[in-house]
């Protein structure tokens, strides 16, 4: 009997996973239905009248061997661009450099100030000596002591998580190797030396011209091409479960280019946020497993994008800020990474704020988040208000996953329960509450792919059991 396979979710991890399994069993019936007009996720492009943002720039970057070998295959060498990564950090009325300049720190913090965040990070490293850090707080203060820790690393990371670092796992710190985090910027103010001439893989990157759309639209025509099915528009209500196997997939329309469907299936590959995987299977796992899944919480990101009536605001590909009084966190111009994302005379900045669903800063209207945006952004000094032409904003429910200190064990119990339906499996970021980069999710979709081939109606227990192939994936900003 010919096998039909349901792919909830159409980003790169989802496209990824119909490709492989198309690829590896031809006659397989797979339809990936996207609960938006648009395929990508996270890497689709947000366009706003005459320009264009990624929703965060996405370098084409990997260290996975298998993605390293596929992306030649979808992306043709002119369809890439190579890019001088800038940046700049937003500190105490002053942008520096990034990486920080030796010279210039000195000259902005003065010696007995820089002298002193050294001292304090040497008492930091005696403190490791107490045994492995229990949060994200205590392995940062043992990296780089009390005082950076409270005058960067604390700050920003509330900022950014909008949770106390204390309450953070120190997964957080583990997994990421950031050109702009927090532990990178410190690491810079403690070596105190130049290092312009240190080169690494941060310092050029490869871009795809036209943004990461391209890499969708690749990954998409490769699934038509091997006769796979894509229905976008389409969210998934309901997951209809009978001994423990899924039978049909319920989904309702989000446009009017669409209609409700109820998909059969032999087996399901989820890459929808956990959470709301959990919610449609209703009373299909344990209570304890539901119990723990809404214990997992993401963070929600809004973007405000700003054309202004200048040709380049800077040279800068990102523009970080740390401090708590400014309400965005990082800045980036689309027109640094590709000319053709603003038209000649103007440019477009896009400013990341994040914010947890239940804040008021969630809940404000567009106008609200444009206002609080423009004013901390006049107050920094990047523009007038007067050069402001149109503004935009774009909500991401599901940002980030945050680390608190129970996310791992609140991981195992929802997984131990969704291990129950012997057909389902849940992969990628979103799926399986994983802070990871475009290729990471790549891959996580093709694995999906690659175990459910082997026995659809028990591919279950052997995906849970095999999670830990992830474990070595690090972030890189």
């Amino acid at each position: 009997m010919r096998q039909s396979i349901v792919i909830i979710g159409g980003g790169v991890a989802g496209l990824a996973c119909a490709a492989r399994l198309l690829e590896l069993e031809p006659t397989c019936e797979v339809t990936v239905v996207e609960a938006e007009e648009q395929l990508g996720g996270l890497a689709a492009l947000w366009r706003c009248g005459d320009c264009w943002a990624d929703l965060g720039p996405h370098r084409l970057y990997t260290e996975l061997p298998e993605i390293a070998a596929l992306l030649p295959q979808l992306l043709e060498g002119k369809q890439t661009i190579e890019v001088e990564r800038r940046s700049q950090l937003f500190l105490e009325g002053h942008f520096y450099d990034y990486p920080v300049r030796a010279g210039e720190l000195l000259q902005q913090m003065g010696l007995f100030r820089v002298g002193w965040y050294g001292m304090s990070a040497a008492a930091g490293i005696l403190g490791r000596i107490t045994g492995r850090p229990q949060s994200y707080a205590q392995a940062m203060r043992q990296a780089f002591g009390s005082a950076l820790y409270k005058k960067i690393i604390e700050p920003y990371t509330r900022k950014v998580w909008k949770t106390d670092p204390e309450m953070l796992s120190e997964e957080v710190a583990r997994v990421r190797v950031s050109a702009g985090g927090a532990h990178k910027i410190v690491q810079r103010i403690l070596r105190g030396r130049e290092e312009a001439k240190t080169k690494t893989a941060l310092d050029k990157f490869t871009y795809i011209r036209g943004g990461v759309e391209g890499l969708v639209h690749a990954l998409e025509a490769k699934v038509l091409e091997r006769g796979g099915n894509i229905e976008p528009a389409l969210t998934v209500s309901r997951l209809c479960v009978e001994n423990n196997l899924v039978k049909c997939v319920l989904t309702e329309p989000t446009s009017e280019n669409a209609s409700e469907q109820e998909l059969e299936a032999t087996a399901v590959i989820s890459t929808m946020p956990i959470t709301e995987l959990v919610a449609c299977l209703h009373s299909a796992i344990p209570s304890s497993s539901a119990q723990a899944a809404r214990g997992l919480e993401y963070v929600g990101m809004i973007l405000v994008g700003i054309e202004l009536a200048k040709p380049r605001l800077t040279p800068n590909t990102w523009l970080y800020f740390p401090e708590e009084h400014i309400v965005f966190n990082r800045a980036y111009e689309p027109k640094n990474f590709d000319e053709g994302a603003a038209p000649p005379n103007t440019t477009f900045v896009v400013f990341e704020v994040t914010a947890k669903h239940s804040s008021s800063l969630w809940k404000q209207d567009a106008a609200a988040a444009v206002d609080l945006v423009i004013h901390d952004a006049s107050r920094a000094g990047l523009f007038l208000e007067s050069e402001v032409l149109r503004t935009y904003t774009k909500r991401i429910p599901y940002a980030y996953p945050i680390y608190d200190l129970r996310f791992r064990e609140n991981l195992r119990l929802t997984c131990a329960g969704l291990q129950q339906v012997k057909n389902l499996i849940t992969t990628g970021r979103q799926g399986l509450f994983n802070h990871n980069n475009m290729d990471h999710s790549m891959l996580m979709g093709i694995r999906a792919a690659e175990c459910l081939l082997g026995n659809p109606l028990s591919a279950a227990e052997k995906w849970y059991a095999s999670l830990g192939q992830f474990d070595h994936f690090r972030i890189v900003d």
